[in-house]
């Protein structure tokens, strides 16, 4: 019988919230003891930049090609933790799969020994920047226990990406659990369950988990959180809104307005994209590719403004399958068209089965005090200012590593 690999399952997990009483909880007035990082500890070395590069443009396709077919709904994705599995997965395949999955993943002017040593080198510089954000990423490659793999194949995995390479009787009853705790291990319990069973005849389940919690550097004042309505996609539904008032980085154009919320040592940032009204969201996000992403983000600057923006949680799951066929990997789902001969002497058997993504982020003022139904600012706020915006519509969201431009997740609320 022949033998195909059969999934590749992506898990990311996010948790955004206020300082949710830390010792070194912003105070009410906004501002924050914590030092602010405003450089990276190096400079990003010419394979790191290519990563960041590739990872942000596909990133932005990986969201129009997800919200063609998801319009009503949220989405919350980690191009990033999609990248690095196939870019794992890429460094096994041979010919016109190898070369679809390096054109759809933005790594065709990269060799694989840059790939492997420029994810590496990356994930350790970005997971040490911000020691009140915690932020670790995982990879575990799980192959048949009579499966034979190419060692080469297997030292890639471990020197390059980290990953736990382990074998596993897919037979058993317990190989589901055994990959659901390492799961769930990875993402400190919020995502505790990526397979639901394991089919005996598949050959390898690669797993990534991301997670990421953050403090806010200046907390959204809970006293003032109230309802109000939300325009979405289904139209009018009600929200909880949370206010903040002082100097924050913004930008404006006829086709959008931008604010970046950092968390943190301001290494780590939530940016909120909301496009003008009559403005779709996919021509917002093309406007970010082929570059424009870093261009906006070195256009904001510093003002004092008020925003008032909606809580919001999304739980998202998704298999990326015709997604990523769409955008030009095809070959890699094609059983007996597929070609991992680097990944086994046997890889002309496997195909892809799944790559699945599941995800979870919840964005509160701080998670801990009740909610008051109070509409104007507190009375003690020391300052006030004329700019106002209002996320009241649907909009885009990224998480993003600010120093080196890095996209973690990208996602869009469109409906409470």
């Amino acid at each position: 019988m022949s033998s195909y690999f059969c999934r590749i399952a992506v898990s990311t997990a996010l948790v955004a919230c206020a300082a949710c009483g830390a010792a070194t909880e912003p105070n009410q007035a906004g501002t924050s003891a914590i030092p602010v990082r405003v450089a990276l500890p190096r400079a990003l070395t010419a394979g790191e930049q290519k990563i960041v590069n590739a990872s942000n443009e596909f990133s932005f396709s990986l969201f129009r090609q997800l919200n063609a077919s998801q319009k009503d709904s949220n989405i919350f994705a980690s191009a990033l933790g999609a990248s690095m599995a196939l870019g794992m997965t890429m460094t096994g395949a041979s010919g016109s799969t190898y070369d679809q999955m390096r054109s759809t993943l933005g790594l065709s002017a990269a060799p694989d020994s840059e790939v492997r040593s420029s994810y590496k080198s990356l994930i350790a510089l970005v997971n040490d920047l911000d020691p009140l954000a915690d932020f670790r990423v995982g990879s575990s490659l799980w192959y048949r226990s009579d499966f034979s793999l190419n060692q080469s194949f297997v030292d890639a995995g471990l020197s390059a990406f980290g990953a736990q390479v382990s074998a596993l009787d897919f037979a058993s009853s317990t190989s589901a659990q055994t990959i659901n705790s390492w799961v769930a291990a990875a993402t400190t319990g919020r995502i505790p369950t990526i397979v639901e069973d394991v089919d005996a005849t598949q050959s390898m389940v690669l797993v990534n988990a991301m997670y990421f919690r953050g403090l806010w550097r200046d907390r959204f004042d809970p006293i003032v959180t109230t309802g109000a309505v939300f325009h979405g996609a289904v139209g009018e539904q009600p929200a909880k809104v949370m206010y903040r008032v002082g100097l924050m980085r913004y930008f404006a154009s006829r086709e959008l307005e931008a604010v970046d919320l950092p968390f943190g040592n301001g290494a780590f940032a939530l940016t909120v994209v909301l496009p003008r009204a009559g403005r779709s969201l996919d021509a917002t996000a093309e406007m970010f590719q082929n570059g424009g992403w870093s261009q906006y983000t070195a256009l904001q600057r510093e003002v004092g403004m008020q925003l008032y923006m909606p809580r919001f949680r999304i739980l998202w799951d998704r298999t990326l399958n015709d997604d990523l066929s769409a955008l030009g990997m095809r070959a890699v789902f094609t059983k007996n068209g597929a070609d991992f001969t680097r990944i086994s002497p046997r890889g002309r058997e496997l195909s892809l089965g799944a790559v699945r993504q599941k995800t979870l982020i919840d964005v509160t003022e701080d998670g801990t005090l009740p909610a008051a139904t109070q509409t104007s600012p507190p009375a003690n706020s020391p300052i006030f200012f004329p700019l106002i915006m209002f996320v009241d519509r649907s909009f885009l969201f990224v998480i993003h590593d600010r120093l080196s431009g890095t996209i973690v997740f990208i996602g869009k609320v469109v409906r409470m």
